[in-house]
């Protein structure tokens, strides 16, 4: 059995909704958009704390990392596991 939820629209959302011919789809498809707006904001924070405390560009600390060998690697990220 499908269980049908029903919501209450206020007048402006229900003439959009009048005007969306899926308007569930599109209600999720901005939510999703919004989520991927915050999480890339989050990323890009990130990035930017990282690089404050490593005193270089991302992409030089990239660098850095290809130059290493598998067995480095691994060493560093076990180091930076028990910080």
């Amino acid at each position: 059995m499908k269980i049908q939820k029903i919501i209450s629209l206020d007048k402006e959302t229900a003439e959009l909704a009048a005007r969306k011919s899926n308007f569930s789809g599109w209600v999720r498809n901005q939510l999703r958009s919004e989520r991927n707006k915050d999480e890339a904001a989050i990323y890009e924070q990130n990035i930017r704390e990282l690089e404050g405390h490593v005193q270089m560009s991302s992409r030089e600390l990239l660098w850095h990392l290809e130059q290493r060998t598998d067995e480095e690697i691994r060493a560093l990220v076990s180091l930076l596991k028990k910080i």
